[in-house]
């Protein structure tokens, strides 16, 4: 545990013998937000942002899935997002609270060079919109959110709140959208693209679409399965998914 990432630092109590901590930062706009953090028995050398999901408690960062990364040897780092975890400040969906993870990136940049982020769903958005704003390593976007506009239409119970957060639906609020929206963004890392067939979340059109402008820069894992994965086949595909991020840092 680097201390110098955060303002203030607890010691939780060790998950399956691993060093756990939960930190509170400050963001460059003046926001506390909290995150995670799990130390490595036998570190790799590099850093994991691992960037939760939903919002609230839906989706909130658990530490079982924290800990499959640090078995890799990967230090885990995952904020909660602003106003979460008695942080500071509004809930938001791709917008300021982007700036919750640049702010930590940013610290964590001053010790550790190699850095990966791979984001989950709503974290999958925050994830590829990290990369397009700073250097990483590699990145993964797994049934991750790649075009805001889709999300309204797919997700009706999501409707209200995406209109609070932009300002308005995708007509009337269309630049909010669009600057929410990976796919409308440029980045050079390293990109890995897991989505499932059946995902009625968040639609496999969210991944392909990115696929196919990126090309040969980026690689897709289709799964047969909708978007949480059954246990045994989310652990597996998660090794995999390590594996790949650590051959592709040597690139």
């Amino acid at each position: 545990m680097k201390n110098n990432w955060f303002d203030k630092v607890e010691v939780l109590p060790p998950y399956a013998g691993y060093p756990v901590h939960r930190g509170w930062y400050a963001t460059r706009d003046g926001e506390d937000v909290v995150a995670y953090t799990i130390t490595p028995k036998r570190p790799n050398g590099h850093v994991l942002f691992y960037l939760r999901g939903g919002t609230g408690r839906i989706g909130d960062v658990r530490l079982p899935r924290l800990m499959q990364f640090a078995a890799k040897g990967f230090h885990v780092v995952a904020p909660v997002y602003r106003g979460n975890h008695g942080g500071s400040g509004k809930e938001d969906f791709g917008g300021a609270d982007l700036e919750d993870v640049l702010s930590l990136y940013d610290r964590v940049r001053r010790t550790d060079t190699f850095i990966h982020a791979l984001g989950f769903s709503r974290g999958g958005m925050m994830a590829l919109s990290l990369a397009a704003e700073r250097p990483l390593t590699s990145v993964t976007s797994w049934a991750g959110v790649t075009n805001l506009e889709w999300t309204y239409e797919e997700q009706r119970s999501m409707r209200k709140m995406l209109r609070r957060m932009t300002g308005g639906d995708p007509e009337a609020a269309r630049a909010a959208y669009v600057e929410r929206s990976p796919l409308y963004k440029e980045w050079d890392a390293p990109t890995l693209l897991i989505h499932g067939t059946d995902d009625e979340q968040v639609r496999l059109r969210h991944a392909t679409a990115v696929a196919e402008r990126m090309g040969e820069r980026a690689e897709l894992w289709v799964v047969p399965f909708v978007h949480q994965l059954p246990f045994w086949e989310k652990w597996k595909t998660t090794d995999a998914a390590m594996d790949w991020m650590l051959a592709n840092s040597k690139k």
